[in-house]
């Protein structure tokens, strides 16, 4: 107000103002440029305002009071000050002082979410459990769906990736990633990228995604680099250093939701996550008096700030009894006042009874003995003290009903009879709608950053790949609407013959080193080639076009001939013939742009094409992820590249900026939830045994997606029991399945899953009429009809790897009742006499770790080899289990 009435008094033209600031210690500073001062001393000007200001003011004291004419004021240079916003604060000292004068603000905007949402985990104090809940958060939220970004900003005491156990961690962190920035000569590129700053949670059973920014890498460097940064700093025109971060993780992993470990007190990084960054503020404290008095500090410093939403946590609570609580409610009670009164002075009655509503059940998480004792977060059995955390940022929960049910079926012949368990073939028309399972990794596939599909043969890559382009319908319908508007292309594969051969793209290499060509470029051309065939491209009526139009319109729609590749060559080494080739391509991204179409570009058979490591297998797949970057860089959106990729070959690919697939990339793992959706998916196309698990699971068989593991565990117990035997040790049915069909790196296998299963099925059958053996009251396939099957699917698995891996089928044939736990000395015994080619043991060792077929158990000291291979190499199991 009154502001205001000198405004009034002594502003009458556009060229008149007034500025008052109240500083942090409470002295009022004014400066007044008006002509009603003219022909007035320096006295008189003051001695007329000081009436007004004691009239208004009277508690505060006069600081510096400026009374000019315009001419002074012209003379003196000064001009009307900016008025404060919101994007103008980014310090302590910022806030403060527009807390303290709300009359130089302007009308704040009613807050909209941002993408992605930011959250930052702030505490005045520490040890209250900030770091802990946040990782707990972020896994639970990830559990949901959301693909999640947790980013340490708690800068001088970081340790949000050792609370992750995060492995490998990245090779730089934010501080190396925001000094690099802030010293970085203007027009000069960084050299850490985005891609290099932040690693991958890996969650079982995650429908989304978690990935970690470390603070950096704790040495002396790191320490230097802190002291010399500041969170204020200013890059690339305007924006400061989070604002770069942001965008640029943004486009790299395309989040939903960025969770900030906040620095703990009153400092420029605590700043700058709470007033840069958050959207929202979820505040722990501990209930007592001094955590009270630095919440309030900071209320009053944040009052200014009605773009954030703020929440509080209460933890660790020590007495969560009646009487323990009512201190933390009086103290929750205090704090949503403050806030109720800031609200209230701008008419927001909603956020005043939202805030009502929070005050009755304040957030809590009690002292927890085995939080306290952890070592790494999150701890699985503790998550749902995190809960209503995690729905403060995401209020979708599932709530799945469980239900107990052994049953046992009159018609246990009959039932057993109808089982068929196809496998999942995209070749197989019939059956695919019906038993393509959506693994956990089918949404991130879908994602549009996701352009590397990696993964072990037989873990389901080739069916990906033909999905699309063999069932586009299903494919569409299994995405629920999100490729709706998606053209789909096999650009190298089996499902157009019309490819070049493996002796053939010996003959690409040799001339394309003779003749300065590039894969990058033969890639480009083949993709251009696939489109004109694919009818997605036709030659614009212009010249440059026809030399192009005439090289690729000679040649034959049926099948590759010598003319295709020689056609290539001829377009990935002349110079004009390679750029014109690159327009090409840039007008079929502009067409589909225009139709807001997206090109999906499938690649597959990379493994059967160049199937020995070496220099062509190396520069032809690094060639055509140069082609992805190249288009990734030109911003040609409407083109999505999804390349099916073994692991063992990404695993040794070496070129530059790989990193850049970082976060694009997927390993295909079934999880355990997958692989037994996958079972009841198939066992569920027999009628009666729908009938039978409907009676007792409806849920399982409605919602085979969205049902957690438990429900479709207990739909399974009809299928082959609860435990393999009696006893409450013995292990669960559906574990023992998992485990056996898994390899030691993690990988496995759902085509097993179908060998097992009908091996199972003819073997229980093979007891029919017999009374002698009793059937079990409690299943349909018995646990040595399970064994039987295991025996069935270990065989064929083992002839998978015989055809994968040629170069060690000396080793494999040497495997012969050799025990399945062996010594580091026997395992040495058998690469002399067979795998010699592979010249060091350590590298042997290492190579057959990788590809899943032992792992070193240290407590043992031996290589176990996976159950899965066990029986085809007709191994001994004694010991091995």
């Amino acid at each position: 107000m009154l502001k205001q009435e000198i405004t009034n008094q002594y502003v009458h033209n556009s060229q008149e103002w007034v500025d008052l600031n109240i500083s942090t210690s409470g002295l009022l500073n004014l400066t007044i440029v008006s002509d009603r001062f003219i022909s007035l001393s320096t006295p008189q000007r003051k001695e007329q305002i000081s009436g007004l200001l004691k009239s208004y003011v009277p508690h505060l004291s006069p600081g510096f009071l400026s009374l000019y004419t315009l001419q002074e004021a012209q003379s003196l240079n000064l001009s009307p000050p900016q008025v404060l916003s919101s994007v103008s604060v980014k310090t302590w000292q910022d806030l403060a002082i527009q807390a303290a004068n709300p009359q130089n603000q302007l009308t704040t905007p009613q807050r909209e979410p941002s993408l992605p949402r930011t959250v930052t985990f702030y505490s005045f104090k520490g040890g209250v459990g900030r770091t802990t809940a946040l990782t707990h958060v972020a896994w639970i939220l990830a559990m949901r769906g959301r693909k999640v970004v947790a980013v340490d900003l708690d800068l001088e005491a970081p340790g949000l990736s050792t609370a992750f156990n995060l492995k490998p961690q990245p090779k730089y962190g934010i501080v190396d990633y925001f000094y690099e920035r802030s010293y970085l000569p203007e027009g000069i590129e960084a050299n850490i990228s985005i891609a290099e700053i932040f690693g991958e949670v890996r969650i079982p059973n995650a429908t989304g995604r978690l990935f970690v920014v470390p603070a950096g890498f704790l040495n002396l460097d790191y320490v230097s680099k802190v002291d010399d940064l500041h969170a204020t700093t200013v890059i690339d025109g305007d924006q400061s250093l989070w604002s770069v971060f942001k965008r640029e993780i943004y486009e790299q992993l395309k989040p939903d939701i960025l969770l900030i470990d906040s620095r703990t007190g009153i400092n420029q990084w605590g700043a700058l996550s709470l007033i840069q960054a958050a959207d929202e503020a979820i505040i722990f404290l501990f209930p007592n008096e001094q955590n009270k008095q630095g919440i309030e500090l900071l209320l009053q410093s944040l009052q200014s700030l009605k773009k954030l939403s703020i929440n509080f946590v209460f933890s660790p609570v020590p007495d969560i009894t009646k009487i323990g609580l009512s201190k933390v409610t009086e103290i929750c009670k205090s704090l949503f006042e403050r806030i109720k009164i800031v609200n209230n002075e701008n008419n927001n009655e909603e956020d005043i009874d939202n805030y009502q509503s929070k005050i009755e059940e304040p957030l809590v998480v009690p002292y927890i003995h085995l939080i306290a004792l952890a070592e790494n977060y999150p701890v699985p059995a503790l998550l749902d003290y995190y809960n209503k955390i995690a729905n403060l940022i995401d209020e979708e929960t599932d709530d799945l009903q469980r239900k107990n049910v052994l049953a046992n079926s009159e018609k246990r012949w009959t039932i057993i009879e109808s089982l068929q368990f196809p496998e999942v073939n995209a070749a197989d028309t019939e059956h695919l709608g019906l038993i393509f399972q959506r693994t956990t990794d089918f949404e991130k596939f879908l994602d549009d950053t996701t352009c590397l599909i990696r993964g072990r043969k037989g873990t389901g890559k080739t069916a990906l790949y033909s999905l699309f382009l063999k069932h586009k319908s299903v494919g569409q319908k299994l995405a629920h609407g999100r490729l709706d508007n998606t053209v789909f292309l096999s650009a190298h594969g089996r499902f157009k013959e019309s490819r070049p051969s493996r002796d053939e793209f010996q003959v690409i290499h040799r001339h394309l080193q003779q003749n300065d060509g590039t894969w990058e470029s033969f890639w480009r051309a083949y993709l251009l080639l696939r489109c004109h065939q694919e009818k997605l491209f036709k030659f614009p009526r212009n010249n440059k076009f026809s030399r192009l139009k005439e090289i690729i319109n000679k040649l034959s729609t049926e099948g590759w001939q010598y003319e295709s590749t020689q056609a290539l060559l001829q377009l990935s080494t002349h110079s004009d013939l390679r750029l014109i080739v690159k327009d090409a391509i840039n007008i079929i991204h502009q067409e589909a742009k225009d139709k807001s179409q997206k090109l999906w570009f499938l690649y597959d058979d990379l493994d059967e094409d160049f199937r020995q490591a070496g220099e062509v297998r190396q520069q032809a797949i690094t060639g055509l992820f140069q082609l992805i970057q190249s288009c990734y860089a030109n911003r040609l959106t409407a083109i999505r590249f999804k390349v099916f990729l073994r692991e063992d070959i990404w695993n040794r690919l070496i070129f530059d900026n790989r990193s850049h697939f970082n976060g694009r990339d997927i390993l295909l793992q079934w999880t355990r939830v997958d692989f037994l959706r996958l079972a009841l998916r198939q066992v569920i196309q027999s009628q009666d045994f729908k009938n039978l698990v409907d009676k007792f699971s409806p849920i399982a068989v409605e919602s085979i997606d969205q049902a957690g593991e438990e429900v479709i565990d207990k739909a399974l117990e009809l299928l082959w029991g609860s435990r393999r035997r009696t006893g409450d040790k013995a292990k669960y049915v559906s574990r023992w399945v998992y485990e056996r069909l898994t390899d030691s790196s993690g990988t496995t296998f759902p085509r097993s899953l179908s060998i097992l299963l009908e091996g199972a099925k003819e073997q229980e059958l093979s007891y029919k009429g017999k009374s002698s053996i009793q059937p079990p009251t409690d299943r349909l396939l018995r646990s040595k009809a399970l064994e039987f099957g295991l025996k069935k699917a270990s065989e064929k698995r083992c002839d998978e790897i015989r055809e994968e891996y040629p170069d060690l089928a000396n080793f494999f044939e040497s495997l012969k009742l050799k025990s399945a736990f062996l010594t580091q000395d026997e395992l040495h015994t058998i690469w002399q006499d067979s795998a010699h080619d592979i010249a060091y043991f350590e590298e042997f060792a290492s190579f057959l770790s990788e590809i899943g077929i032992i792992e070193w158990r240290e407590k043992e000291q031996r290589y176990k080899f996976a159950d899965i291979y066990v029986y085809g190499f007709e191994m001994i199991r004694q010991g091995a289990v």
